[in-house]
Formats: C-alpha cells, structure tokens, sequence
C-alpha cells in the first residue's frame, strides 16, 4: 500500500484540513496506511494520522498528530511522528494571522528532538465556490537534536522563516485535490533552504470514507547530519472521518 524510501518533510501539511473549514463545528479525521513488502528484507509499515479541528464563524484551532512504525525483517523499528497545534484568526478574510507550536522526530534520519514555535499570516489570492489558493509566511524559533549511529549528537538553535504557496479545491462532488509547496530558511543562510512539495489526491467511497494517494518530495540543500538531500515518499490510505 505505500512506497516510503526516508521522508525528510520538516514540515507538514495543514492545508487538507483547512479544506473541511467550509462550515463551523468541530472536524475529525483518522488516516491508516498499512503494507507489508518482501524484496531481499521483509518490510513491515504501518501509520496513523489524526486531526482534530474546531472552526468558529472567525477562527479556526487545529491539532494534527501523525506516528508511523517500520519494521525490518522482524529485527529493528524505526519510528517517526509529530504533534502540531495551530490557531488561524478570522479565518475567512484575506489576511489571517496565526500562531504555531509543534514537536517531531524521526529516528529514520536521526532527527531525536525538533521543537518550534512560530507565528505568521496567510494571504488568500483566490477564491471561489470550488478552489482557494493563497501565500503564507511566518517566522519561527526552533531547537533540534540530531545523532545518527554513534556519533556524537548535535544541537542547534535557530531562528528561521518559513513560507508556502497552496492550492486546493474540488476536482468533482466526490474527488479533491491539493498541492502545496514550502520554502524554509535561515535569514542568513536564505538560499540554502529546505524544500518540501507535496500534492494528495482524495477520492471519496461514502460520506465518512475515502481513499487517499499522495506524494511528498523534500530538498535539504545544507543537511545538519550525512544524510540524502533528497527524500520522496508515495503513499495511499484510507481516510475515515469522525
């Protein structure tokens, strides 16, 4: 079900689940991706995302949390996740401000500890009864924790900007679509940044149930540890909303 060779996203995507804020109320959503591949190792990985949201006639509180196991030939379990949180403030207007905490690792690439805080606003560019795209930029403190094998771990603090540019919408009454790209960097390192597109397609089989595929590309021009550059990952599910 999921082709996954080491995702290197530092960033994730609320942009899906702004989708949903159309109407008021509270908004869940559970995701699972399961695959079991044999190639020369038997590979074992299953994920779990989750959200949960509240949108006001003004507002919008996000909390998104994702965990996902991988296990190798019965012997060893890499795990990776975050937890987000994210209030976006008169949501509806063209300029919305927001504020962001969020916590991450990824034993994958040696990533142990990643914890940030921000605060940005978001431009709306387009609108209309089926698509919305806008431009978001924010700036944001990070601290990091790096240490693959045994080697000696690395601690960093930053301050960094990070921006996107989104597009999402309906494809048709049962299909959407999203595509968004990021762009994050030091103020004085700016162009050697990281950069992350990713695009998902959902396909709905009921009102609660839906199928997902979706891909995800990162760029790391300046890498903390010896690790790719580059990282991909495609990925299908199902989408269950609560």
């Amino acid at each position: 079900m999921i082709l996954s060779p080491n995702l290197h996203a530092q960033l994730l995507n609320v942009e899906s689940v702004r989708a949903n804020g159309d109407s008021t109320g509270w908004y869940g959503e559970l995701e699972f991706d399961l695959s079991l591949n044999h190639y020369n190792e038997d590979v074992f990985e299953f994920t779990n995302e989750s959200n949960l949201s509240y949108f006001s006639n003004r507002h919008a509180y996000m909390l998104l949390n994702k965990i996902k196991f991988v296990n190798l030939d019965g012997n060893s379990l890499i795990s990776s996740g975050y937890l987000h949180l994210r209030s976006t403030f008169r949501r509806m207007e063209q300029l919305s401000p927001e504020l962001f905490i969020q916590y991450q690792y990824n034993n994958n690439l040696g990533l142990n500890n990643r914890a940030l805080a921000g605060a940005g606003i978001k431009y709306r560019f387009y609108r209309s009864d089926t698509w919305q795209a806008s431009i978001s930029t924010a700036l944001m403190g990070e601290y990091e924790e790096w240490q693959l094998n045994e080697q000696a771990s690395i601690k960093n603090e930053f301050l960094k900007s990070t921006s996107n540019i989104s597009l999402r919408g309906k494809l048709s009454e049962t299909a959407k679509f999203k595509l968004v790209g990021y762009y994050q960097a030091r103020p004085d390192r700016f162009f050697k940044a990281r950069s992350i597109f990713e695009s998902e397609l959902e396909m709905d089989l009921s009102k609660r149930v839906a199928v997902s595929i979706g891909f995800t590309a990162s760029y790391d021009a300046d890498p903390i540890i010896d690790i790719p550059n580059l990282t991909y990952e495609l990925s299908n599910g199902f989408v269950i909303r609560l």
